[in-house]
């Protein structure tokens, strides 16, 4: 019975270091998660008939990124 509590602490504690350096924690990350966001949008943006307007939305979101890089 101790062994099952001691297994879900160590499964609690994994699942917490997962959030912490997962794929969430990029995205709400200040500063890389704009760039991120902005680079996929980016990237998606290519393969579509709306390439420029999609390019300018994924280089703003770049450019909230980098400015919070450099306020910070």
């Amino acid at each position: 019975m101790d062994k099952d509590k001691y297994d879900d602490h160590l499964e609690e504690q994994k699942r917490l270091q997962q959030e912490q350096q997962g794929w969430k924690a990029l995205f709400k990350h200040n500063v890389v998660g704009p760039i991120t966001i902005g680079l996929i949008i980016g990237c998606v943006g290519i393969f579509t008939p709306y390439e420029y307007e999609l390019s300018f939305i994924g280089l703003g979101m770049a450019a909230i990124g980098f400015y919070n890089m450099f306020k910070e």
